[in-house]
């Protein structure tokens, strides 16, 4: 028995003991993280634009991939301001609770001491110096039991400092943190708002667990305050000599960098923006330079953490490498194809995947191929804004995903579909509206076509049918469609919608020449692809002109087809129209086609107080577009005159 207890202790006696985490391994797992700004450093809790940290944060950061939270507190507010300096134990319990929560998930923690202004603008002070020491003299003893994945980091950006006077400080509360932590791992950092240059100013204390930081939102004026625009080669290149010399001062002292705040705000272009987060990623990657993104759930934002979802930024965050796609561009061919080329840096097989989307819309694939530099979208909209991006996947490695690229195409001149004019009496297939954009010939709430089938580079929402046609889906309110006519003859025609859906309620009615149709309600069909015929009539004039379908769907329903034949012919010898305007009511745009009027016709638009707001030609013949949007909603009277002498009358609704 004595025997067995000798041995086990011998074994316990010569047993390698657990590594201890050196400066060198933690920069190397460090890796990619976050900040969880605006959250610990108010002066209390929740106090500015986030509510009080959750566990659920970190259950996000973690499932993302980030590797490291930096938590940024204040002690201040939660501490005596006589001796001993007591911190507010409610406080320290709540500081470990949330560091805990992120231990918890395997996650490296930093915390520090965050905008303690009172100590930075006042350090000749000898009782604030004892403050801030016996705030750290609590804190350390209070984590010292922590796992070595928590650092400490002095503290933030002492501005108001000189260097010596922040030479000292990290000296000095270096030596309170090692009486109880003898070796985890401290953070140092230069004076002021602790950039790069003074990083490079700072003494380094003879300490064998020491890592540096070092801050940049350079260039300010851009990152900061939201002016101009990122991303020349020489911005570029401004971001890796700076990160040299970062990695130089690694190589003379032997103390490890990391950066642990950088950013742009949300008020700058997004691909400008995306492209600032992608460089200094980049350079972080390449030179083995752990990275902390600054997020205060404001201007900075990158975690939406009441909603539980992320902004672009997450993806140059994640998936930037230095051989990621590059120098991605887009060059408009005509108003249906897009030419994107980028720089391929993979120097092994893999597959690149082309993602589209309309700004504020989600990101999906529109091809998938092996290599390549360059891809031929031939399925674009006219008068639309896209971008563009990469993702690059070798087998087994994580993804690679390029900065977007965003380009506008021009508006389609107003045509009709496939070039064919819809002839009056006939059929008119619902999908089968003018070419010509958004705004133009179509006006629909969501940005891409939802199911994608028939015309997937229109905004229009058009799904398959079950016996095989095609119908306009989704429908919500205030959609419209508009069709290019070819009208055999003037009369009141029949015009027979067939809908489908499931819920009644939906309603809709038809526009020509300024003309409204009656408004009808659309009654439950028993599914979406069951037919149902709504009927109404409307008067059209000979020749060519533009009918336009409002749908207003406070109920959902589909539109398959249009039927129009002739209920009753026109008198042969009446007099044509002095104008028509339409559509009526209007958002904006409002297209004039005169009638009765000579060359010397105008037109004048009058608000019901009788005041004249628009004056304007309208000239025989030709079709003319006036612009309301400057014009407040309301009620307007548009009067035509011929010679001087009024020839009509209309009422025009501003919406």
């Amino acid at each position: 028995m004595r025997f067995f207890v000798v041995v086990s202790c011998l074994l316990l006696l010569f047993a390698p003991a657990q590594a201890q985490l050196n400066p060198e391994d933690a920069i190397a797992a460090l890796g990619r993280g976050i900040n969880l700004g605006n959250t610990l450093e108010p002066p209390r809790e929740g106090a500015w634009n986030n509510g009080p940290a959750q566990e659920y944060y970190f259950d996000d950061y973690a499932a993302q991939g980030f590797e490291t939270v930096r938590i940024p507190v204040r002690w201040d507010e939660h501490t005596a301001a006589t001796a001993p300096f007591a911190v507010d134990a409610s406080w320290m319990d709540r500081v470990e609770q949330v560091v805990d929560w992120a231990l918890a998930r395997d996650l490296y923690v930093i915390i520090n001491a965050h905008h303690e202004d009172w100590l930075k603008q006042n350090y000749g002070s000898a009782t604030l110096r004892a403050r801030f020491d016996a705030i750290w003299t609590q804190v350390a003893e209070r984590f010292q039991d922590k796992s070595e994945r928590l650092l400490f980091e002095v503290i933030n950006e002492p501005f108001g400092m000189t260097v010596a006077e922040v030479d000292d400080l990290n000296a000095r509360i270096l030596g309170i943190i090692r009486a109880t932590n003898p070796t985890r791992i401290v953070i140092l950092g230069g004076n002021e708002y602790s950039n790069m240059e003074q990083l490079e100013r700072m003494a380094v204390p003879d300490d064998d667990y020491l890592l540096a930081y070092f801050h940049s939102y350079d260039p300010w004026p851009f990152a900061g305050q939201g002016q101009g625009t990122w991303g020349t080669e020489a911005d570029r290149a401004a971001v890796r000599a700076r990160f040299e010399r970062v990695a130089a001062w690694t190589q003379n002292t032997g103390v490890p960098v990391m950066i642990s705040e950088f950013g742009v705000v949300r008020e700058t272009p997004l691909v400008d923006r995306l492209a600032f987060y992608a460089a200094y990623v980049e350079e972080s990657v390449r030179l083995g330079i752990p990275f902390q993104v600054w997020d205060d759930g404001g201007m900075f934002r990158v975690y939406r953490r009441g909603e539980r979802t992320w902004n672009d930024e997450l993806d140059m965050l994640l998936h930037t490498y230095p051989d990621s796609p590059t120098n991605l561009s887009a060059a408009v061919v005509d108003d249906t194809t897009v030419v994107l080329t980028w720089r391929s840096r993979l120097q092994t097989a893999h597959r690149t995947t082309v993602e589209r989307r309309l700004p504020g819309g989600t990101f999906e694939a529109i091809a998938d191929f092996e290599g390549g530099t360059t891809f031929v979208d031939e399925s674009v909209g006219g008068g639309r804004t896209y971008q563009y991006r990469l993702e690059a996947q070798v087998d087994g490695q994580p993804k690679r995903i390029s900065v977007p690229v965003e380009i506008e195409v021009p508006p389609f001149e107003r045509s009709p579909f496939n070039g064919q004019i819809h002839p009056i009496p006939g059929v008119i297939e619902a999908e089968d509206f003018d070419q010509g954009g958004e705004g133009l010939t179509y006006s629909d709430t969501t940005p891409e076509n939802i199911p994608g089938a028939y015309r997937p580079g229109v905004g229009v929402d058009l799904e398959n049918r079950d016996d095989g046609g095609v119908q306009v889906s989704y429908i919500e309110f205030g959609e419209w469609l508009e069709y290019t006519l070819d009208v055999a003859e003037a009369g009141t025609y029949t015009i027979t919608t067939y809908v489908a859906a499931e819920p009644s309620g939906g309603r809709l009615r038809y526009l020509v020449n300024g003309t409204s149709s009656t408004f009808m309600t659309v009654m439950s069909t028993g599914s979406w692809q069951t037919l149902s015929p709504l009927s109404t009539t409307l008067d059209f004039e000979a020749g060519e002109q533009i009918l336009r379908l409002d749908l207003y769907a406070t109920q959902p329903f589909n539109v398959d087809r249009i039927e129009v034949a002739l209920a009753v012919s026109a008198e042969p010898d009446a007099e044509p129209r002095a104008f028509a305007a339409y559509p009526n009511p209007t958002g904006g745009m409002l297209t004039i086609t005169p009638g009765r009027v000579t060359d010397t016709g105008t037109l004048e638009v009058y608000d019901l107080l009788g005041r004249r707001v628009r004056q304007l030609a309208l000239p025989a013949g030709r079709e003319t577009r006036l612009d309301l949007d400057a014009l407040k909603p309301g009620i307007y009277i548009f009067v035509a005159l011929s010679d001087g002498e009024v020839v009509a009358r209309e009422r025009i609704v501003k919406l």
